[in-house]
């Protein structure tokens, strides 16, 4: 298993400035529509696709470090008397008889976010995520 920091891997790591999350929320809020559909579509089977999963960490500073991990994460939903219970399932359709998905333009993109700094690291999986990213992050 290749390490993420070493190079030959296909990853592309960029720092920036936060104002590229508002590009990347722009760029998420075109196509949730197309995710709420979805889920309205499958919600029968109990099955919910989430688009973006976000993991919070406290660092030893004190400082609070989140990542956002923008994929196909599914998830299945369990109702019981006054709770709801959320089983994660993966990054692979559950079940094939569920239609397929909407596509995630920014599936395999991790963005870093430390809350006291005004850089964010992007990690993208491949040169190929990122040249469909450069232009709507980069160019005006």
């Amino acid at each position: 298993m290749m390490d993420e920091n070493k190079p030959g891997n296909g990853k592309i790591r960029i720092r920036v400035t936060r104002e590229i999350l508002e590009k990347l929320n722009s760029i998420l809020h075109e196509f949730l529509p197309s995710i709420y559909s979805y889920n309205n579509l499958i919600k029968g089977e109990k099955y919910y696709l989430k688009p973006v999963h976000i993991v919070s960490r406290k660092l030893p500073s004190g400082s609070t470090v989140k990542y956002y991990y923008y994929g196909r994460y599914w998830y299945k939903i369990e109702k019981n008397n006054k709770s709801i219970k959320w089983i994660y399932l993966g990054k692979e359709k559950p079940s094939p008889n569920l239609p397929d998905p909407p596509e995630n333009l920014l599936e395999g993109l991790v963005v870093k976010k430390i809350d006291d700094g005004n850089m964010v690291e992007l990690v993208i999986a491949s040169e190929e995520l990122f040249r469909k990213l450069y232009d709507k992050l980069f160019q005006h």
